[in-house]
């Protein structure tokens, strides 16, 4: 992995756009930004949409300058991926990038990851510099979505460890992570049908249930002059 790198993919909305990644990663939001892209509030680089003239070779070369590297992802740009693929599940989930352009980010994601299958083991083993993060609006749960290594059309979905379960990576009775396509409908029908029925099991499993209600007939009672002794139905029998 080169100390500093651009990757550059395709927005349907913005056309090319950029992520940093590496150790050396300002020395990518240097080159960026003397090609005349512009960062969001995401930290994904654009290109204005009035156009400055600014090519991939320009940027090539101003990159080489600063002793960066840039690839061009096969894959669509993940920000729209996560959208169209939020937009299919059921009920209110709102997508945002996340980039890890350092790899200790990365890093200190892993902790937060609530997982027992692949998700898990691909941020520990895979240099993921950026990934998807989906909320659902309503309930509280946010998925993380993220190119599968390898492929070049999967995804892996899985989940942060909700509130007040801080088990995260390696509590096995944690959900398993999903492999889905690239198709947003049958990515979110698989996650629907599958992952979220797993995983709101899996919160019902770990988190403590309410004690049963108080019952005068199972209380101890006593004896004005005796000790405390339990109903007949639980006393312990004479030896």
């Amino acid at each position: 992995m080169a100390e500093a790198l651009i990757i550059l993919s395709h927005s349907r909305e913005s056309g090319i756009v950029a992520i940093a990644s590496g150790e050396q990663y300002p020395w990518a939001h240097t080159a960026l930004a003397e090609s005349g892209f512009r960062r969001d509030d995401e930290g994904v680089y654009h290109l204005p949409a009035d156009g400055t003239g600014t090519t991939v070779v320009d940027l090539v070369r101003c990159a080489k300058r600063h002793g960066t590297s840039v690839h061009a992802s096969s894959r669509r740009f993940i920000g729209d991926a996560a959208r169209d693929f939020a937009c299919h599940l059921p009920g209110q989930w709102h997508a945002s990038v996340e980039i890890y352009s350092h790899p200790a980010w990365q890093e200190d994601l892993v902790p937060w990851v609530w997982d027992s299958g692949g998700l898990g083991r691909v941020l520990q083993s895979e240099r993921i510099p950026y990934a998807a993060t989906l909320t659902d609006m309503v309930q509280g749960t946010m998925l993380l979505f993220v190119e599968r290594p390898g492929r070049q059309l999967d995804y892996l979905v899985g989940a942060f460890a909700p509130e007040g379960l801080e088990e995260g990576y390696g509590d096995p009775h944690a959900p398993r992570s999903v492999v889905v396509p690239s198709f947003a409908g049958r990515a979110a029908q698989a996650v629907a049908d599958r992952y979220l029925p797993s995983y709101e099991q899996a919160v019902h499993a770990r988190r403590p249930q309410p004690s049963p209600p108080y019952s005068a007939a199972s209380a101890p009672s006593r004896t004005p002059g005796r000790p405390w002794s339990l109903p007949a139905a639980t006393a312990t029998p004479p030896r």
